[in-house]
């Protein structure tokens, strides 16, 4: 009797160590972030035992790392059923309600978990701060405060706590402290390559490449099977090298779990060795191999891309609106909106519909480089097709865009303005005179402030009734004169005297004072044709007008009989 007792004893810690072995053997696997593999040994061991709440748990972990959400609910709500007050179900359902953007419901289900284990349990802590460390709605401080009373718990030495840790810093933009968490994992344990990677990610973040790549390498170093970081490598080579690309890439593949989707990255280097032909080609028999419903919108993408590089630019659109059809808002990326719109802006007579997704891809993106790369691109458009209005209205989103904009950036947006105001739109001719206010505000010693203001007022008071240009255009000849560059200022002092000339002849009747601009025009410039006509008629030519006729004011305004006139500067 004694035997057989013994003997059942020994089965049930052999079948202890088996098991427990195999929860490990999963969570090695959602490390590598192997989540098919996860996936298969999880639910052989909640198969085996469906109250088993850790391997019920952990399943629902690998199926969101396999972006299947709705199954890990399922996983979450079947074994609720049987444990309805587990905290660590409870810390599994709330990060699947955050991936729902469910915050309350989700913040509840956390408290729930962590008061139901009195704080004690490093399982559930852990899984409330990875939950709030890995989702968009996630509250990562909340998070952090959880996983924090982790590390202070006796013996504690798990260095996953401090690259969760580190990963809800780094969505936080506190990179110092990511840094440093994941500095205290290495600490615990040297060869932890998701925590040297992890570093890599945020030193490529500020554009480190002496501290990003040698930690990606450091990190494949440790780990030669740790597919994250030879991702990490291939895609760094990807444009720079491919020979270099597609040798990480092969490690990349050797380390992950099989699929035949896999081979996208093969056909992406096709791409990237500018085999534009082939990488279509092998896309549409990937897609045709794996399924039109089951194939990952990125091919799309790719094909996409392809078309665009060589010059099909209705098949480059046909694939890229079938990459928007197909996925999922998260898997959109401010670089499809930028992709869109440059098919747009190349397909002769759909140019103006770019505007909006380069303004899509730049309301997307957080990084300041490429929002002033899709701002360059509408501005390069906008002067491409002539269009003023547009001109100016990107070049004004530039402008406010740039943290320190320069003299010449605010040139040349009241410039832009005045442009624009030539289609009939005189509300631009406000908005260049406002600009170039500031301008002579902040460059008092430069001439072409007075100028532009001048020019912008002259063409908002047309009749010059109201002398609105006057004091700018004084204070540009005033300045200009001054100038040590002076000569190069003539054409423009000359237009300034000119509207003198005008605005005494029509305005103020006082033909004497036209006379004099006339001279001072004829003093920088002998040959001025006009300037020796204004002055004949002043001094006894052909009078200024008569009936209804109409005559040339100097400066190129017009007047007739019935006080109406425009502007032509």
């Amino acid at each position: 009797m004694k035997r057989s007792l013994s003997l059942a004893f020994v089965a049930i810690v052999f079948v202890q160590q088996l098991f427990a072995q195999s929860i490990e053997d999963g969570k090695k696997f959602m490390y590598y972030e192997r989540f098919k593999s996860a996936k298969e040994v999880f639910e052989k061991l909640v198969a085996a035992n469906p109250k088993n709440e850790e391997a019920a748990y952990w399943l629902g972990q690998a199926y969101i790392g396999l972006e299947d959400v709705a199954k890990a609910k399922e996983t979450y709500q079947a074994a609720l059923q049987a444990s309805a007050t587990s905290p660590l179900l409870m810390a599994g359902m709330g990060h699947v309600e955050l991936l729902e953007n469910k915050t309350t419901d989700a913040r509840n289900h956390f408290d729930m978990a962590v008061n139901n284990s009195k704080s004690k349990d490093n399982e559930v802590l852990h899984a409330v701060g990875r939950a709030n460390a890995y989702t968009k709605a996630g509250d990562a401080n909340y998070g952090i405060t959880h996983l924090q009373k982790i590390t202070t718990t006796k013996k504690f030495n798990d260095p996953s706590v401090y690259v969760t840790i580190g990963d809800a810093y780094r969505k936080l933009v506190d990179g110092g402290n990511a840094v440093l968490a994941f500095k205290n994992a290495l600490n615990l344990n040297p060869k932890y390559a998701a925590a040297k990677h992890k570093e890599g990610l945020i030193y490529e973040s500020q554009k480190n490449k002496d501290y990003f790549l040698p930690a990606y390498e450091e990190a494949v170093a440790m780990d030669p099977a740790y597919g994250p970081a030879l991702y990490s490598l291939y895609v760094y080579w990807y444009f720079r090298d491919v020979a270099k690309a597609e040798d990480y890439l092969h490690k990349y593949i050797a380390a992950i779990d099989s699929d035949p989707q896999n081979d996208y990255y093969t056909i992406d280097l096709k791409y990237a060795a500018g085999k534009y032909s082939e990488a279509i080609t092998l896309a549409d028999a990937l897609i045709t191999k794996v399924g039109v419903n089951v194939i990952k919108p990125r091919i799309y993408r790719l094909k996409a891309y392809s078309y665009f590089k060589g010059g099909d630019m209705a098949n480059a659109k046909a694939s890229i609106d079938e990459f928007f059809k197909k996925s999922k808002p998260e898997e959109i990326v401010p670089k499809d909106y930028e992709l869109l719109g440059d098919i747009l802006a190349a397909t002769k007579g759909s140019e103006a519909q770019s505007y909006a997704y380069y303004e899509k891809a730049m309301d997307a993106d957080t990084v300041q480089d490429n929002k002033a790369s899709y701002l360059d691109k509408a501005v390069a458009l906008a002067k491409k097709q002539g269009d003023k209005p547009a001109t100016a209205y990107w070049l004004d989103k530039q402008y406010k865009a740039k943290k320190s904009p320069s003299n010449v950036d605010m040139y040349n947006l009241g410039r832009a303005f005045f442009d624009a105001g030539s289609g009939g739109d005189f509300s631009f001719y406000t908005k260049s005179d406002s600009v170039f206010a500031v301008y002579t505000e902040k460059y008092p010693d430069q001439a072409y402030g007075y100028y532009w203001r001048a020019r912008a007022n002259w063409s908002i008071d047309t009749s010059m009734v109201n002398g609105m240009a006057n004091p700018h255009f004084e204070k540009f000849v005033q300045v200009a004169s001054a100038s040590k560059d002076s000569v190069s200022f003539r054409p423009q002092i000359k237009l300034a005297y000119k509207y003198f000339i005008g605005y005494n002849i029509f305005v103020k009747k006082d033909y004497k004072v036209a006379i004099e601009f006339c001279d001072k025009i004829l003093a920088i410039d002998p040959t001025d044709k006009e300037a020796t006509e204004y002055k004949r008629q002043l001094t006894g030519g052909k009078s200024q007008t008569t009936g209804s006729t109409t005559t040339t004011k100097p400066g190129g305004v017009t007047s007739n009989s019935a006080g109406s006139s425009s502007s032509k500067s």
